[in-house]
């Protein structure tokens, strides 16, 4: 695809100045991406068969920009393919992240941890996040918000979401990608600069063996 020369970049410069030209977040791109995953969702999760329930998905970007983007991007998505078709059922996509999301590592590679917090987000991301839990609220008749308890009460009741395949896809930045332990999640889709600890940090997200069909996971860059 016509951003593959920036994905592969290798020259720290260049790779920085495509960054801030905010190439990787071209909306063509957002979508190319995100027709990806949804054509190979079910193939990825093992629910291609009839009957069968498959598992669930993570994807990791690279800061609350691309978060906000991805998540916009499935929403519109879905909504034209169900329009064009009756039958065409949507994932259930949420998303989370505070506001020290970015894409920072330290030396050895390590994700650090989000704090549970939204008091320093600033105005924009908070509204978005605040529409994604709206939606999350419409799905499960909850009445989450970002605001003190509520952000934390939310991210509790996603995490057990997640874990009971709830939830299809769950977009982060850094949350759930450390230390967060889902049997019945087999793909992580990566579009993140991850490397050494960090990168087995988060793919470790995927490699616990849960049954007969999962007996390894799927790392998808």
């Amino acid at each position: 695809p016509q951003f593959k020369a920036i994905e592969t970049e290798t020259d720290e410069k260049k790779i920085t100045a495509a960054e801030n030209k905010h190439a990787l977040l071209h909306p063509m791109r957002i979508a190319e991406v995100t027709n990806y995953i949804l054509q190979h969702f079910r193939q990825k999760t093992h629910r291609a068969f009839p009957g069968a329930k498959g598992f669930n998905a993570m994807f990791a970007v690279s800061s609350v920009d691309a978060a906000k983007a991805y998540y916009e991007s499935f929403r519109h998505i879905q909504k034209l393919r169900a329009e064009q078709d009756s039958s065409y059922k949507p994932l259930t996509v949420a998303t989370i992240f505070s506001y020290a999301a970015n894409e920072a590592q330290d030396a050895i590679g390590d994700i650090n941890d989000e704090s549970i917090d939204t008091s320093e987000m600033n105005p924009s991301s908070r509204e978005f996040l605040e529409s994604a839990i709206a939606d999350y609220n419409a799905a499960f008749k909850m009445n989450f918000s970002t605001d003190g308890n509520g952000f934390q009460d939310y991210y509790r009741d996603l995490a057990k979401r997640v874990k009971s395949q709830e939830v299809d896809l769950l977009i982060v930045v850094g949350m759930f990608l450390t230390g967060f332990d889902a049997p019945a999640l087999n793909t992580l889709f990566v579009d993140k600069n991850l490397r050494y600890h960090g990168l087995m940090q988060a793919f470790s997200r995927t490699n616990r063996i849960y049954n007969a069909t999962k007996t390894f996971g799927n790392i998808v860059t």
